[in-house]
């Protein structure tokens, strides 16, 4: 058991280690100490990163080694059970094993090469997983050859154990929140220059009114793409926000996108039977004059279309929605985000006139639904193209 005197330098260690604000700084800073504190030769910190294990630090004191993922060539670690890194990430469990030569419980095929390669002599390791207060995987800790006051490689102890899980989980939830305030920070900022780009557009439409509409609505619509054109270059350019942040990556595409699929056909069949309630009351109501489904209305300006949605879907999931979501504080953010995001979209189309701004903001806000259930821009994406697209064949937009 740990005597006061250890669990005060836990406690002094955890406190500078949660003080840093640089992130690699703060995981270095958590191997070095994790070394000291259990007075070990070797150690390697992974980071969790997509699905996999990336080195993150390598250091070895009695072969002067010292590597940061910068120069570190090696392949990520795959999560498979035979690893012992993988087998701790995937189930969360801290690994002690007293001597690697003298287990069968692991692939340490990869260790003795490497002892074989250099003369080092591989012993005892301990294998810690970082997790966050919300039990969210940060990495992996692995230590190797705890050693005696004589330099003689020893198995790490039960208070080796404790320690460097308690200073694991403190560092790890010090990263987390790290993480979350650079993600807060980000999404502040990209929300911002929203808020200026849409201040600027409502000037060129007023602009475009007084001039008596010099260029034509297609004109004015191709403006709302270059908008998310550099809104997407500004979040690249200026934040870390991720593919992921943004719903661009999912873990699920196929998923995502049968399920978009599902709700387009659903759309098409809604819209082919309101245009025939609509032509049973009133005829000429609705394209007269055209086929029911006319399919000559469909040509590369649809096909184009494909783009257009996309563009305007990253605009107002991606850039509005997904940024609202994390930025607002209260109850129903997620309804709150919906609405803006839906009404914001909707006015980015005023040169289209009030009926297509009304409609657009019924249509954006189902999506905004969609997303809120999928966090990614596909489903939505291929709702908007099938629905503009029948929208058009069927006559009801002039698109």
């Amino acid at each position: 058991m740990l005597n006061r005197a250890a669990l005060h330098e836990i406690a002094v260690i955890s406190s500078q280690l949660t003080a840093e604000k640089d992130k690699n700084l703060l995981l270095e800073k958590l191997l070095v100490e994790a070394m000291k504190l259990s007075a070990c030769d070797a150690g390697t910190l992974y980071v969790y990163e997509k699905g996999r294990l990336h080195f993150h630090i390598m250091k070895t004191l009695s072969q002067n080694v010292h590597r940061t993922e910068k120069n570190i060539h090696l392949p990520p670690v795959e999560l498979q059970e035979e690893n012992v890194c993988a087998f701790s990430a995937i189930h969360r469990e801290l690994i002690n094993i007293p001597d690697v030569y003298h287990s069968d419980r692991f692939d340490f095929s990869g260790p003795k090469r490497y002892d074989e390669m250099t003369g080092y002599r591989t012993g005892s390791m301990l294998v810690v997983p970082l997790e966050d207060s919300e039990q969210k995987l940060i990495g992996v800790l692995q230590l190797i050859n705890k050693l005696d006051d004589r330099g003689g490689i020893i198995p790490f102890t039960e208070d080796d154990e404790f320690s460097l899980q308690s200073l694991g989980s403190m560092t790890a939830v010090s990263l987390s929140n790290m993480i979350y305030s650079e993600l807060i920070k980000d999404s502040s900022k990209t929300f911002s220059a929203f808020l200026f780009a849409y201040c600027c557009w409502m000037v060129v439409y007023a602009l475009w009114q007084y001039l008596g509409q010099p260029v034509s609505t297609d004109v004015m619509t191709h403006g709302v793409e270059v908008l998310g054109f550099l809104m997407l270059f500004y979040i690249v350019g200026r934040t870390s926000l991720t593919w992921k942040d943004l719903g661009i990556k999912t873990e699920h595409p196929w998923r995502i996108v049968r399920t978009g699929l599902l709700i387009a056909a659903c759309a098409v069949a809604v819209m082919c039977a309101g245009k025939a309630v609509i032509r049973l009351f009133a005829p000429q109501a609705v394209g007269p004059g055209y086929p029911f489904f006319d399919i000559r209305a469909f040509g590369v300006r649809q096909i184009l279309y494909v783009f257009t949605a996309g563009v305007q879907e990253f605009l107002a999931r991606s850039v509005i929605q997904g940024n609202l979501r994390r930025i607002m504080v209260g109850k129903h953010v997620g309804a709150a985000a919906i609405v803006i995001s839906s009404l914001s979209f909707a006015t980015l189309h005023i040169h289209l006139g009030l009926v297509f701004m009304l409609g657009a903001a019924v249509l954006a806000g189902l999506e905004g639904i969609l997303y809120e259930k999928q966090q990614s821009i596909f489903g939505v994406w291929i709702v908007h193209w099938v629905f503009g697209v029948t929208g058009t064949l069927l006559h009801f937009i002039d698109h």
